[in-house]
């Protein structure tokens, strides 16, 4: 189920067991740290972090 245009690559959904791996310290990610940021209601940023090692995993905007 291709979702962008990328000519070879392929999407599919992760099995259910799949546990993403930290790219930092390699550990399971069974839990992700989320810290927002903005008023509920209107707008809020979001950091992904490792509960791990901490590293930044990702970022996000979110308009409630």
């Amino acid at each position: 189920m291709p979702i962008f245009g990328f000519d070879g690559i392929e999407f599919e959904d992760a099995p259910k067991k799949a546990v993403p791996v930290c790219p930092s310290c390699k550990s399971e990610l069974r839990r992700i740290w989320v810290k927002a940021k903005g008023v509920g209601g209107v707008s809020q940023k979001h950091i992904l972090m490792c509960p791990h090692c901490r590293v930044f995993l990702g970022y996000g905007m979110a308009q409630t």
